[in-house]
C-alpha cells in the first residue's frame, strides 16, 4: 500500500486532505485514483489506513477507515547533539538517523566548527534538514518525523541535555570508559531518555570535554581508531538501538 504523510491540520471529521510534493506522487507518478486504498500518517506517531474519494486538481480527499499506533518506534528516545559538519554530512546523519530511530537532533556549534552560519543560513538549512527527516521517516516506515532544530552553541547544547536521563559524549581520548559498559548500565535500569553529543571535524576540544565531565556526563570511548564525525554518528546510533532491544523483532 502506498504511503503518504500530511500535517495533522490535513485530517478533520475522518477525512485526509493531500496536497503538495505528496499529492502530485499520488497523481502523477502513481496516477491512484477514486477506490484505491493509501496509508497516512502525521508525523506524531499515529497512522491511518484511507480509500480515496476524490482526485482533483490541486488535492485528493480520502476517507479513513482504520487509524491505529505505529509499532514502530524505539522505546528509547535518542536525542543527537551533532557538532555541525562541513558539507552535506550533516544531510547524510540526518536520514541515517532517522533511519535508525533518533527521536531529536539538534545540530551544535562548538570550538572547532568550521561552518559559518548568519540567521537566515540557520533557517535555510533547517528547513531543509526538516525535509530530508520528513523524507527519510516515510522511506522507512517510521511515524513519527523527528525534529531537527536549528544551530545552537554548545553551551546552549549542555542545559538542553539537562532533562535526559543520561548523557553521552564521544570523546576520542578517552581511555577508561567505554561505550559498551555504559550502555549495559543504561539497559539493566531502563533508561529510555538518552542524550548523545557527537563533534564535528577534529572532535571536542579538551575544554568542552571538561565542562561535560564537570556536569556529570559520561565521557566514552570507542576504540583505537579515529572515526569520522558521520561514522561516529552512525555507528553510536546503531549500537544504542542495539544495546537497548530497539532491534529486536
Amino acid at each position: 500500500m502506498h504511503r503518504f504523510i500530511v500535517s495533522p491540520e490535513n485530517i478533520r471529521d475522518n477525512i485526509i486532505t493531500l496536497e503538495g510534493d505528496d499529492f502530485k506522487h499520488l497523481r502523477q507518478v502513481l496516477r491512484l485514483k477514486p477506490g484505491d486504498s493509501i496509508n497516512v500518517f502525521d508525523g506524531s506517531g499515529i497512522e491511518y489506513e484511507a480509500d480515496i474519494l476524490s482526485v482533483e486538481k490541486s488535492r485528493a480527499i480520502a476517507e479513513i477507515k482504520n487509524a491505529f499506533q505505529s509499532d514502530t518506534e524505539p522505546k528509547v528516545r535518542v536525542t543527537l547533539f551533532q557538532g555541525l559538519p562541513k558539507g552535506e554530512k550533516m544531510d547524510l546523519i540526518i536520514q541515517k538517523g532517522v533511519e535508525l530511530g533518533v527521536y531529536r537532533i539538534i545540530p551544535v556549534i562548538t570550538n572547532r566548527t568550521v561552518v559559518k552560519l548568519d540567521k537566515k543560513d540557520c533557517q535555510r538549512k533547517t528547513e531543509r534538514w526538516s525535509r530530508i527527516s520528513r523524507e527519510a521517516a516515510k522511506q522507512c516506515r517510521r511515524a513519527y518525523v523527528p525534529e531537527v532544530t536549528e544551530p545552537v552553541s554548545f553551551d546552549e547544547a549542555l542545559i538542553v541535555a539537562e532533562s535526559s536521563e543520561a548523557v553521552l559524549v564521544l570523546y576520542e581520548n578517552e581511555e577508561k570508559k567505554c561505550l559498551k559498559e555504559t550502555l549495559k548500565c543504561y539497559n539493566i535500569n531502563k533508561i529510555e531518555n538518552i542524550a548523545l553529543f557527537v563533534g564535528p571535524e577534529g572532535g571536542f576540544t579538551y575544554q568542552e570535554v571538561e565542562n561535560c565531565r564537570n556536569l556529570g556526563y559520561n565521557i566514552v570511548g570507542l576504540g583505537k581508531r579515529i572515526l569520522r564525525a558521520e561514522t561516529a554518528s552512525i555507528s553510536v546510533l546503531s549500537i544504542i538501538m542495539y544495546e537497548m532491544g530497539e532491534m529486536n523483532l
